[in-house]
């Protein structure tokens, strides 16, 4: 666990408190795959690694646990969340809802300039040699789609979802495995929008998720994380 470069990658932010700074680093570490589902987290570590008391890190360990990020059992200590694959579906079934809902409404409001948009960010994803960046384009063009700067809450709900699942794709190294089919599903769903067809839209989105779910399921269940050792450490809460 190298948590110092996971903090010199991120881009400045605005002053943050140290709690939210740990926090930071470790949601972008979980996130991005440096940290794999059942990794443990150790406070001492953590604290020493980012230059922090224990007390930002256990408060930044409570907060990744009201994310879904981490999970803390006694006697266990913190480790990343992992999740089942009943777990993996029922979040993608969440999200189709979610984001069919958001593209439908988004489908008459998008502009010109928007959609022209999306088509770059396709381009730059088709060009991509790695993940980390197909993925980071990835979430920018569903973003941009979706319309959703005037809908916060929905947009918070949607990002923790991904957040939840996303990590899986990048850990595993499954982006670039699978991205002809993502990108040509990408494609079609640009072109109902530029038809202004919401209903269409919507129905490739729904199968474009449900395709991801089953896909997440069937490569986690050839080649699962491993599982957590049972360690002592400092409770989180």
């Amino acid at each position: 666990m190298d948590l110092e470069q996971v903090l010199e990658r991120m881009p400045r932010v605005r002053r943050q408190s140290s709690h939210e700074l740990v926090a930071a680093v470790l949601r972008e570490a979980i996130t991005t795959g440096v940290l794999r589902a059942n990794a443990p987290l150790p406070q001492d570590e953590i604290a020493a690694q980012l230059r922090v008391s224990h007390i930002p890190v256990r408060e930044a360990l409570r907060q990744l646990q009201s994310e879904g990020l981490v999970t803390y059992q006694p006697n266990r200590g913190a480790t990343v969340t992992a999740l089942s694959a009943d777990e993996i579906r029922e979040i993608y079934e969440i999200r189709a809802i979610l984001e069919t809902a958001a593209i439908r409404d988004a489908a008459p409001l998008l502009e010109a300039d928007e959609l022209t948009r999306a088509e770059a960010i396709l381009d730059a994803a088709e060009a991509a040699t790695d993940g980390a960046t197909w993925g980071t384009l990835d979430v920018d063009f569903h973003r941009l789609v979706y319309h959703l700067d005037g809908r916060p809450r929905l947009r918070e709900l949607i990002d923790g979802l991904l957040r939840r699942v996303d990590r899986y794709w990048l850990s595993h190294g499954l982006m670039l495995r699978h991205r002809a089919e993502f990108e040509s599903e990408h494609r079609a769903l640009l072109g109902a929008l530029r038809a202004r067809d919401a209903a269409r839209a919507a129905d490739l989105l729904g199968r474009h998720l449900a395709g991801a779910s089953e896909l997440l399921i069937t490569e986690l269940d050839t080649n699962p994380p491993p599982a957590a050792a049972s360690r002592s450490r400092t409770p989180v809460a």
